[in-house]
């Protein structure tokens, strides 16, 4: 088979679409006849063209734009390329393929992933008067894709929700790769931050509201009583720190933080696993929502319990009391007990961990995930 792979996110940006496209089409290379991958141009992208088993077309403009590029691109790409299918990283691309078959006859499939917020995005709210067309567009451009692959039910619903009928839609969550995310001493990390003894909390993403960081915020008073040296180590930079900050001081509990801004992606093991909880009690912020939350598997995958917040994609990555604990969103206080709950019960935490671990070995690590990819890429009935 010959696969063409359409991407807004790829390396050297960093992200959740980044990493799946990345992961994807490394495993895919290694299945298919011949793989080949558009993406935007960005600076620094040759030393990752060139280090890649498969070849890379970058499109000029920016990410967002990547349709305006792609439409006469595309095209002239599936004439050279005669692919036997095109795999969409995200559903704003499809129309160039879908005018390639339309001119040309190929590719014979069209099949599509879904993340969440780019089926939430709409223009309307930057651009007055656009929302309908929009929506008509979409609408139009959902209904030619043969197969959808969202990550999680909860994307897979959205899609339902646009008309994409269930037996289009088969969902193929995120998953992570178990030899780079494993089980580190996270001594001497604990002791470069000077938190060598005390239970830890881990968030690690960006610095805005949907993350949830404020809830965790406003559940350390309540832990603290029972944990008294429980400090909060926060991985990420964004425009929601400083309101953070004055919030932590506010609740007077600005020392217990640790902002430590972007680790880099080789430090993020290191850092999962000098953590004794990982949190992140995301909510809702439409069209930012968390369609998944690869960051729940990465923790997992060191061994590391985890608590997220029962709203979108997350429930399929957290399993409910088996690798991890689901609390409602915008719930200190439901925070603050599911925290001490796993803080204060040491078996509780290691079994959490362990079957967390268990899980991404077995099911979900990206060779698993691209083994279902490819069935369903080449499965004419799927």
């Amino acid at each position: 088979m010959r696969l063409l792979f359409v991407t807004q996110d790829f390396p050297p940006d960093v992200g959740g679409i980044q990493t799946y496209s990345w992961e994807v089409a490394h495993r895919l290379s290694n299945r298919v006849e011949h793989l080949a991958v558009v993406a935007p141009e960005q600076p620094n992208a040759a030393s990752v063209d060139r280090a890649v088993p498969f070849s890379i077309h970058r499109l000029p403009g920016r990410s967002d734009l990547l349709l305006l590029s792609l439409l006469p691109a595309l095209p002239a790409c599936v004439w050279r390329f005669r692919p036997h299918v095109v795999f969409h990283a995200q559903w704003q691309t499809v129309g160039a393929s879908i005018l390639a078959r339309f001119l040309f006859g190929w590719p014979r499939r069209i099949v599509c992933a879904a993340h969440g917020r780019e089926l939430l995005f709409n223009p309307a709210t930057r651009y007055p008067g656009l929302g309908a067309a929009y929506d008509r567009l979409r609408q139009t451009l959902l209904h030619q894709v043969d197969a959808f692959l969202p990550v999680s039910q909860y994307t897979a619903g959205l899609l339902h929700e646009r008309g994409v009928p269930p037996s289009r839609t088969h969902v193929v969550p995120n998953g992570t790769d178990p030899t780079r995310f494993r089980p580190h001493d996270g001594t001497q990390l604990r002791q470069h931050l000077d938190l060598t003894a005390q239970p830890l909390l881990l968030t690690v993403g960006r610095l805005v509201r949907r993350k949830g960081i404020d809830t965790v915020l406003r559940a350390l008073p309540t832990i603290i009583q029972t944990c008294p040296d429980v400090a909060y180590v926060i991985a990420g930079t964004g425009p929601d720190r400083p309101r953070l900050e004055r919030l932590a001081a506010y609740l007077g509990v600005r020392d217990r933080l640790c902002f430590v801004g972007d680790i880099g992606h080789n430090r993020l093991p290191l850092y999962y696993s000098a953590a004794d909880l990982f949190v992140m009690p995301a909510r809702q912020n439409p069209p930012d929502v968390e369609g998944f939350g690869l960051v729940f598997l990465e923790a997992n995958a060191c061994g590391t319990p985890v608590i997220g917040a029962r709203t979108g994609g997350i429930p399929d990555a957290v399993q409910d009391g088996e690798t991890g604990l689901l609390i409602p969103p915008n719930t200190p206080e439901a925070l603050a007990a599911a925290a001490t709950h796993v803080l204060t019960n040491p078996e509780v935490a290691e079994g959490l961990g362990q079957q967390g671990r268990h899980r991404v070995v077995h099911e979900a690590n990206w060779d698993v995930i691209a083994s279902r990819i490819y069935d369903l890429l080449t499965c004419e009935s799927a």
